[in-house]
């Protein structure tokens, strides 16, 4: 796919998804405060998810894929970024399998200009295997040069049979 072609596809996929996705309710990743600020999360969609107008959980049934759209502006520079989401707990953070993590592949345009404004959006496979139960789920979009530049934040979820 050209580079041309590649971009008025991902506009066409962002125009859908904000028009039919859910604004959900997000908290930015906790972080070291001798850590600077180098990333601002807009608005979190995510399709299906009509609990989000009650500032509920999303239900997500396994098998299937949810839809994630985010608007960021990064205070960095990155010719290459890698995004995936975790289940976060105590001793460490698992990643979410089943996912591409090339956000320039899928997700996003790159490179990414320092405090310019972008949509990341993938579908994201929920397996069967997963249990049923709530999740949290951080949210990680970083330089893979420079890995503390990065965007994080957490959001709900409830897997549903």
């Amino acid at each position: 796919m050209t580079s041309s072609l590649k971009r008025v596809y991902i506009l066409f996929i962002t125009v859908v998804m904000t028009v039919s996705a859910e604004v959900i309710v997000w908290k930015s990743c906790p972080n070291d405060s001798s850590t600077p600020k180098v990333c601002t999360i807009h608005e979190v969609r995510v399709l299906p998810c009509k609990e989000a107008v009650q500032g509920k959980a999303c239900n997500l049934k396994k098998g299937e894929d949810a839809k994630i759209s985010f608007d960021f502006t990064p205070k960095f520079d990155a010719s290459k970024v890698e995004s995936r989401a975790y289940w976060p707990n105590q001793l460490v953070d698992l990643p979410l399998m089943g996912m591409e993590s090339d956000a320039c592949k899928e997700g996003t345009t790159c490179p990414l200009a320092r405090d310019t404004k972008y949509t990341y959006n993938i579908n994201l496979p929920i397996s069967k295997k997963f249990p049923t139960r709530p999740f949290d789920v951080k949210w990680k979009l970083w330089n893979t040069e420079k890995e503390d530049e990065l965007c994080c934040f957490l959001f709900q979820i409830n897997l549903l049979k």
